[in-house]
């Protein structure tokens, strides 16, 4: 009923107005931009087939390659600042969040509810998403859930990275390079030679270093990519083809240290020393005050962590070594009454990194002081995809089917000291089939009716689960789990000589197979929708479509039978959109409008909290429900030769209406959380019902402006500014108010020369000319040992920078 109620008032409020916009388009005839007056179209193939932003009866925005490069849209993070209700985080891992429907997203379990492609292509690990962001044509964003066309993990939207394919029987291409402060310096470009008329190849290349923005290194970019693609088109048949290789070393993903440490910047690693000291010393004082208290220092007592049983952070070594291979290829086949496309391909990924968010997760790296090391994750990803196309003069339709399947083992240590200090290895196995359907139908010639339909089964396999205590720990291992004594993994315990330092302790039971367990999910999502041209530029559209996210299990005993590892379930959205999509004053003004609604259910949420066994690890659980409802509003105008304005906003009202998780008492003492707590038979019952949705703030949007001037010896000077705002916004779900981060603005500036006819450039940029303080989660959080510590990714501080590049 809300949602009828929502939508039926927006509903009213977009026709009221629309009559004012039919008038105001009925003064001129809408006819092609020029170059340089008009607004100029993009093409997006979101719907699986060609169509411009303002024809395509969906919630999307899509960002062309020279724009992207101008605002330094180098990484998934940096996209975030063009797209309100775009929220994206976590260095290493990309964590996507349209509209405060996202993932915490770091382990091999995770999966995110942002489908991300590279060429229709489905990136599955989070970790491979950034490396990606040149030679692009387009990016485009798609808000909302996308059941129909792309089915799982696509309930919060997509993000589509289109690159610029082979041009036949053209050699050209271009270079650029980019030097800034904190010993910047990039490349970037491509070559595209012709191999006949109906063929040619392309290699583009991506090269960057720069030290990290985080006083302990971290934040840094040093990555490496190259990526060969090949077309040919014969008679009916076109055929592209694509291998890439990317990789990201360096120091990797750093976090700050929420509230501002006294003297320190904000900018300041949580692994430096002086933070370090500062962690040790809250420890300390935690310690004492809680001993001054009264509280039990026995080992099953109630005082928190002694100092001594606590590692200072800045013992941890932060690296990263992330190698992706992929390959695929496109066949497009004209059988004159449809196209026949097809879609194979392969990606391969090795992950190792490390990260301190709240303790050290180390993904295979060194774990003792005898150099031994974790083996990391290895993914291995195979798609097909198969459907066919067709375009009558009534009728657009689509129908195929899909097939993902991806096979992963993992292993990696989390360390805190000796109170945890543990190793965990498994496999992991992800099995979908989908058939789907979606088709367009011309009632008239200004009214359209869509429906679209996908049926998706979904297997999950958890495999050889094993974990370990390594010494020193003071982990017990639980004697009825593991069928071992409840005796520590301490050098010279329980004789003189045992367990030396980085010995692994088992924890679990001797076989790990017993634990194997699988499940699948089979799922109906669908689309229904109506188009109507209000004017000749002017189209009304609504749509109610669902969407989910598979089920699966975290790498972890059940919390109420730890005979079993703990599963959750599917996530489910459905989503009523209105909006109204203009063209005025012969295409020099734009201006777009949307409102939503969307009933999210089942949402999963990853934490760090403890397991059947009592081990740390990273749990996801169905929290209950949510509503998400708003507005949008996005314009784009030419008022006069040289200039285009440009500005958006999202307004998005959230809530939980229902967040309730289980988690052992000794893990939620008092005030660990801004929620209700409350115990009951060893276990501790979180209410967070009532809160926002975590890193959705009510209002964000972006405004900008570029003026070009004409020279005359034929060149161009184009001044331009940008700026990006959020209002304030939970970023973890524990709704401490340390862990809210206040509004925002991020203001950026640029200035360029381009010489005539488009032959080179050269540009300098400030970027954060405030240098504003911007905490944005990543997979940052509390610290599970010293109440009231919490480490966040942060955006980076002010740049500069100067750009240059040339065609050919």
């Amino acid at each position: 009923m809300k949602a009828r109620m929502f939508i039926g008032a927006s509903l009213v409020a977009l026709t009221v107005s629309s009559p004012v916009f039919a008038q105001a388009g009925a003064k001129t005839e809408v006819s092609e931009p020029s170059q340089n007056e008009g607004i100029q179209d993009i093409v997006v193939t979101a719907q699986r087939r060609e169509e411009s932003t303002q024809k395509a009866a969906l919630s999307i925005v899509a960002f062309g390659g020279d724009q992207l490069r101008s605002a330094g849209v180098t990484d998934a993070g940096s996209l975030a600042k063009l797209a309100p209700g775009l929220q994206i985080s976590g260095g290493t891992s990309s964590m996507i969040y349209i509209r405060g429907v996202g993932d915490y997203g770091v382990t091999a379990t995770s999966n995110s509810a942002i489908a991300t492609s590279l060429d229709g292509v489905v990136i599955s690990r989070p970790q491979d998403i950034s490396g990606n962001f040149f030679d692009l044509q387009r990016v485009e964003v798609l808000k909302g859930p996308q059941g129909t066309l792309y089915g799982r993990n696509a309930s919060g939207g997509a993000v589509n990275l289109i690159t610029v394919a082979p041009v036949l029987g053209e050699f050209s291409g271009y270079a650029e390079v980019n030097l800034g402060d904190y010993d910047q310096y990039g490349i970037e470009g491509a070559f595209n030679v012709p191999a006949s008329d109906d063929g040619a190849f392309r290699l583009s290349y991506s090269l960057n270093r720069r030290n990290g923005y985080l006083s302990n290194g971290g934040d840094d970019d040093d990555r490496e990519a190259v990526r060969f693609q090949a077309r040919f088109k014969s008679g009916r048949l076109s055929l592209r083809a694509q291998l890439n290789y990317l990789h990201r070393g360096g120091v990797g993903t750093g976090f700050s240290v929420l509230g501002r440490l006294p003297g320190m910047s904000p900018w300041t690693g949580n692994t430096d020393p002086a933070a370090g000291a500062a962690y040790i010393a809250a420890a300390t004082a935690q310690f004492n005050g809680a001993l001054a208290a009264g509280c039990n220092p026995a080992p099953n007592g109630n005082c928190p962590p002694p100092p001594s049983l606590i590692a200072n952070p800045s013992d941890s070594r932060l690296f990263q070594d992330i190698e992706t291979f992929g390959g695929h290829m496109q066949l497009d086949y004209d059988l004159d009454w449809a196209t026949l496309t097809v879609i194979p391909g392969y990606r391969r990924s090795t992950l190792a990194f490390s990260s301190q968010p709240s303790f050290m997760y180390n993904v295979g790296g060194v774990y003792d002081s005898a150099g031994n090391r974790s083996k990391g994750e290895l993914s291995d990803q195979y798609t097909l995809e198969a459907r066919l196309g067709g375009e009558s003069g009534v009728l657009k339709w689509v129908a195929g089917g899909y097939y993902l399947k991806e096979k992963q083992t993992n292993d990696f240590t989390i360390q805190a000291g000796p109170i945890l200090n543990q190793r965990t290895t498994g496999a992991l196995t992800t099995q979908a089939f989908a058939a789907f359907g979606q088709l367009t139908f011309n009632v008239s010639d200004r009214f359209r009716v869509t429906g679209g339909i996908r049926y998706t089964s979904d297997k999950r396999v958890s495999d050889r689960l094993a974990q370990a205590a390594i010494s020193p720990s003071v982990i017990i291992p639980d004697p009825v789990i593991s069928g071992l004594p409840p005796i520590p993994c301490l050098p010279d315990v329980p004789v003189p000589g045992a367990n030396p330092p980085g010995t692994n302790c088992r924890l679990l039971a001797a076989d790990p197979t017993i634990y194997r367990s699988a499940i699948t999910f089979n799922k109906v999502t669908w689309k229904a929708g109506i188009e109507f041209d209000v004017a000749t530029a002017s189209m009304f559209y609504a749509d109610v479509s669902t969407g989910f996210k598979a089920g699966g299990f975290s790498q972890a005993l059940s919390l109420t039978d730890p005979t079993k590892l703990q599963s959750y379930a599917p996530e489910t959205i459905t989503a009523y959109t209105v909006g109204l999509k203009n063209r005025f004053l012969n295409n020099r003004l734009q201006i777009n409008l949307e409102a939503f609604y969307w009933d999210y259910k089942n949402l999963q949420l990853s934490a760090q909290g403890l397991d059947g066994a009592g081990l740390v690890t990273i749990l996801t659980q169905n929290a209950g429900k949510s509503t998400i409802k708003g507005a949008s509003v996005s314009l784009e105008a030419r008022p006069w030769h040289g200039m285009t304005l440009h500005g958006a906003v999202d307004y998005v009202d959230s809530k939980y209406d229902s967040f309730v998780i289980t988690q052992p008492t000794q893990f939620v003492p008092p005030g660990r959380t801004g929620c209700i707590q409350t115990y009951s038979g060893g276990f501790a019952t979180v209410d967070c019902s009532g809160f926002p949705l975590v890193r959705s703030p009510k209002w964000s949007g972006s405004a900008g402006f570029t003026q070009s001037f004409d020279m005359a010896n034929g060149g161009t000077v184009a001044l331009g500014g940008d700026l990006s705002f959020a209002s304030s916004a939970y970023l973890f779900t524990e709704f401490l108010p340390i862990q809210k981060q206040g509004s925002y603005a991020n203001l950026s500036a640029s200035l360029t020369y381009t010489a005539a006819g488009d032959r080179w450039f050269i540009s300098g940029y400030v970027r954060n000319i405030t240098d504003e303080v911007i905490y944005t989660g990543g997979s940052g959080q509390s610290s599970a040992f010293v109440q009231g510590w919490v480490s966040s990714s942060i955006a980076p501080p002010r740049t500069w920078g100067v750009r240059a590049g040339l065609k050919f």
